[in-house]
């Protein structure tokens, strides 16, 4: 599905990420973990093409993106659901599902995938008419990733899904994240509750001031005792 191989990119000449590589195969989880400010959205963004590569190469599904544009990217099947969501705030949670929707020309999966909306969080069915900025954090993280989904991706890229969500809700958020799996999506998944995504996760890999230090599957790394002392405190 996704094969990175050796990207770099910077913010204003100064390296933020460096020869990172990784790859992600058909309907899996795959999560990028780590500290605070050591690349993860970065590669995200990078591989969504909002920020240029120094070098390397980005490859889905047996095509080269590297030099292709964002917005065709979407296209492509590749969609982003950025940290801090990113909503149209006066548009209503509708309007801003149907905007997800806009490179889709086929009407009934547009339907399908807003009714799948609706269903998987209720609270979105009944505020369909409300504007999305005055829905509560959690609410509005459901309604980015729905968004994110009217685009019929391929691949589904999660920058900090449970950021700035109540706790009672963040349980629901991973339950979707599998949920959306068994669509036939893939997930590329960075995350701050690292136990969480790991948990949920088919693979991971960990990233630490803009390189990749360690990868393996979710279950191993939870395990992993580096992992454990530096990311989850135990």
């Amino acid at each position: 599905m996704l094969e990175v191989r050796n990207i770099q990119s910077s913010y204003r000449r100064v390296p933020a990420i460096r020869d990172v590589s990784l790859t992600l195969k058909q309907g899996e989880i795959v999560a990028i973990v780590g500290g605070n400010g050591n690349g993860k959205s970065t590669t995200l963004r990078a591989i969504a093409g909002l920020n240029a590569l120094d070098g390397g190469s980005i490859t889905l599904k047996g095509q080269n993106l590297s030099s292709v544009p964002a917005h065709d990217r979407v296209k492509r099947g590749l969609v982003l659901v950025p940290e801090g969501r990113r909503l149209f705030p006066r548009l209503t949670v509708e309007q801003n599902l149907m905007l997800g929707g806009f490179t889709t020309n086929d009407p009934h999966k547009r339907q399908e995938t807003m009714q799948f909306a609706y269903d998987t969080f209720t609270v979105l069915g009944e505020r369909r008419k409300q504007q999305a900025g005055t829905l509560s954090g959690g609410e509005q993280q459901m309604l980015a990733m729905c968004r994110g989904l009217m685009s019929q991706p391929d691949l589904l890229m999660l920058d900090e899904p449970s950021w700035g969500v109540a706790p009672k809700l963040v349980t629901r958020i991973f339950e979707t994240i599998q949920q959306i799996r068994q669509r036939g999506i893939s997930i590329l998944l960075v995350e701050q509750n690292i136990h969480r995504a790991l948990e949920i996760a088919d693979r991971g890999y960990v990233i630490q001031t803009g390189r990749v230090v360690m990868e393996g599957s979710g279950a191993d790394l939870l395990g992993n005792d580096e992992v454990r002392q530096a990311y989850l405190g135990m």
